[in-house]
């Protein structure tokens, strides 16, 4: 139950981040929260394939500058994916 509550509190963070990085779309919390866990779970996995060549959703493992870097960078992915199914123009 911890790491769900340290997960949602993570990707809040970090939608916030990403957010303020990327000002082209409004946001709810629930979506901040969302594309945080998103880009999280992405990057985290991107950067382990990247650096030990196998992927897996146990890339987690704390709660660092370079977690959070590598999340805002998946996270800012998301939001660019999620633009392009949604539809919003992208400037």
């Amino acid at each position: 139950m911890l790491s769900i509550i340290l997960w949602i509190v993570f990707g809040a963070i970090v939608g916030y981040i990403a957010d303020f990085f990327d000002k082209s779309v409004a946001l709810t919390w629930f979506e901040r929260v969302a594309v945080g866990v998103i880009g999280a779970v992405v990057g985290g996995s991107v950067a382990q394939l990247i650096t030990t060549g196998t992927i897996g959703l146990d890339a987690a493992a704390g709660f660092d500058i370079i977690s959070i870097v590598v999340a805002v960078l998946g996270a800012l992915g998301a939001l660019f994916v999620w633009k392009r199914v949604r539809g919003t123009s992208i400037a």
